[in-house]
């Protein structure tokens, strides 16, 4: 039977009440949390429904696939054409981090290597990375087009640890043209007050140095520091208008506790 739309009128106002679309499509993911699994998988369903929610989903049901510990959650959601578009959001760990990068300052060109292996030998000579670095790949996106993405080229680059500051400290995100102009988009993003004094205090003291925006321990932009900056920042790299907004929405959300994957998927049978 097809599903029917309830009109309803109050005074001279009338509206319809569609029915909710039917659950059909069903996700099983696996979360990887390093600490207390249980407490890791509710954050992480509690993250899936507000990016769920932002993406303008009209119905769904995210819950833990047997016992919480297991780290493997259940997402119920209405079959869409937009999947692969709603698996990256539900996936996408979210993570944000501006960090220092170890290099020569301006106007010396950053510090990069071709290789992951060089850039571990510049810190020494057994093959062993200090607790206070890190070393990242580096690597601007490239998006000409939403369905096709070019590769670019690949680096190596060593950051200072912990970072500067991080996606808890986020307070805003959005996607907005690219400062060059054309079809290019930027995210830009805020900073809480806890996180602008601490950025303000990094960047009033490291003028010229190279500072790198990460995502998901991959390094998107890099920037010198011109001047002192406390709350502004952006992630440059050939986006698309709605590769942008899905990256905001994620980063708005806050980040996943771990590593999730999909491990299952089923959609009912049309009936």
């Amino acid at each position: 039977m097809p599903a029917i739309a309830l009109l309803v009128c109050s005074g001279l106002a009338c509206s319809y009440l569609r029915p909710k679309p039917k659950l059909t499509w069903h996700l099983t993911l696996q979360l990887d949390a390093a600490t207390d699994r249980a407490a890791a998988t509710q954050q992480a369903i509690t993250i899936i429904e507000r990016r769920l929610t932002a993406a303008g989903v009209s119905n769904f049901e995210v819950k833990p696939d047997g016992d919480p510990g297991n780290g493997r959650i259940l997402v119920n959601l209405p079959t869409t054409n937009d999947q692969n578009r709603l698996t990256k959001l539900i996936t996408d760990q979210g993570k944000l981090e501006l960090v220092a990068l170890v290099s020569p300052p301006s106007p010396a060109p950053v510090q990069t290597y071709i290789t992951k292996e060089e850039a571990v030998t510049s810190l020494s000579s057994d093959g062993t990375i200090p607790a206070n670095r890190r070393v990242l790949p580096y690597a601007e996106r490239q998006e000409p087009s939403d369905t096709v993405a070019q590769p670019s080229n690949k680096k190596w680059v060593v950051v200072e640890s912990p970072a500067i500051v991080d996606g808890s400290d986020l307070r805003d995100a959005s996607a907005e043209r690219s400062r060059g102009g054309g079809a290019e988009y930027d995210i830009r993003f805020s900073l809480g007050k806890n996180g602008a004094d601490k950025f303000g205090t990094w960047t009033g003291s490291h003028i010229n140095q190279y500072l790198g925006v990460v995502r998901n321990d991959e390094v998107k932009s890099i920037a010198f520091i011109k001047s002192q900056i406390f709350d502004q920042g952006e992630i440059t790299g050939r986006f698309t208008k709605q590769s942008a907004e899905d990256l905001a929405l994620v980063l708005k959300s806050g980040s996943l506790p771990g590593r999730v994957v999909v491990i299952d998927e089923k959609i009912d049978p049309a009936k």
